[in-house]
């Protein structure tokens, strides 16, 4: 849920804005194509997932900001590098076979956008610090 820092193997995932052409205006990378990375990740296995090293958990706000982009109203700067910790024997092959890999392929191809994935041996995720604990019950079985 993003209460405590995760640590493991996984996945690095770097994409950035088009790069520009004589004053021509690039095509950038929009909250939504983060929103769009972030959810393909946790539905190909993820276990853990952030964004520049802010941790994403059920309660993040991926948002747009005027020119910037956000992750729970924190500004992000370009290139954008999504970690996610999971099995990278399969993270990186369902993550591309997802509608995610194919909205991101198709950004490349087409926009001209970086996307870069690659394998991590161990990733450090920091917890969310916007989680908190409010109530938990032990139970004994």
């Amino acid at each position: 849920v993003g209460l405590a820092p995760v640590t493991g193997p996984g996945v690095v995932v770097v994409v950035d804005d088009a790069p520009t052409t004589d004053g021509d205006t690039r095509d950038q990378v929009l909250d939504l194509d983060l929103q769009v990375l972030a959810n393909g990740l946790w539905t190909a296995g993820a276990e853990a997932v952030s964004i520049n090293g802010h941790r994403l958990s059920a309660l993040t706000a991926i948002r747009g900001a005027g020119d910037a982009i956000t992750v729970d109203y924190r500004s992000l700067t370009r290139p954008y590098r999504v970690e996610a910790v999971g099995d990278p024997r399969t993270l990186q092959a369902r993550l591309a076979e997802s509608a995610a890999g194919a909205w991101w392929n198709d950004l490349a191809q087409n926009r001209n956008m970086t996307y870069q994935t690659s394998d991590a041996t161990r990733l450090v995720l920091a917890s969310d610090p916007g989680i908190t604990l409010r109530y938990a019950r032990r139970t004994d079985r």
